[in-house]
């Protein structure tokens, strides 16, 4: 019989070995977005969007089942995110830094950071059960000068069953798109209902805004 501290060291090494040899699956996302959800007020604005280098770069990492499993999250995020701006505001221009912003540059009442805060995904017990993928944002709104007027998450969550076959990275990357695509959904349908952005949108005069809060809104037929 072995030692103890022999079978430790021949254990971590088997474990090291199969972490070693494990397979890794470079995860396909679409970045397909959804039609302008119902109810949706664009803010006559004109913002600034920052993605920083890092967001524009971001990739997870995660270790299941002995394999690892890469999400371009971030190339994905900005495809996905370019599409929703509009929906929330009249204009949208990309701007190198965050502000104050440089002399010369567009009149903005604002500008917009998202960054990835978290995420994760899980697969089923069998090939053919329920792949789950969640992923949360921050977003932070930032004056022309510099001061940060509102940081806020938003959280989206995906579920995708899978199928037999020979594709191993196919339902985990739908699972994927779709948590993106919920939390985009939540970010442009809650825009106005974070209470920092409503007082915000109220300073700056944009019509249609109320003090009640959406279930109240709702429920009396207003929308705005």
């Amino acid at each position: 019989m072995r030692p103890v501290g022999a079978r430790v060291i021949v254990m971590a090494a088997t474990l090291a070995l199969g972490a070693a040899t494990g397979c890794t699956h470079t995860i396909p996302l679409n970045a397909a977005l959804l039609d302008r959800p119902p109810g949706v007020i664009q803010a006559p604005l004109a913002v600034g969007v920052y993605y920083s280098p890092e967001f524009r770069t971001y990739e997870e990492k995660v270790w299941r089942g002995g394999d690892r499993w890469d999400f371009a999250l971030g190339e994905a995020s900005v495809k996905l995110l370019d599409r929703a701006w509009p929906m929330i505001f009249e204009s949208s221009a990309p701007v190198a830094s965050r502000p104050p912003l440089q002399t010369g540059q567009p009149k903005l009442a604002a500008v917009i950071e998202p960054k990835i805060e978290a995420f994760d995904f899980s697969l089923p017990f069998l090939k053919t059960g329920t792949y789950t993928s969640e992923i949360t944002y921050r977003m932070t709104l930032y004056s022309p000068e510099g001061e940060s007027l509102v940081s806020w998450t938003v959280r989206g969550q995906g579920a995708k069953p899978g199928q037999i076959g020979f594709e191993f990275a196919r339902w985990p990357g739908e699972a994927a798109d779709l948590a993106m695509q919920d939390a985009v959904k939540r970010l442009i349908t809650g825009f106005r209902d974070v209470p920092e952005v409503r007082a915000w949108l109220r300073r700056l005069g944009v019509p249609g805004l109320s003090w009640a809060p959406k279930w109240l809104r709702a429920a009396f037929g207003g929308e705005r």
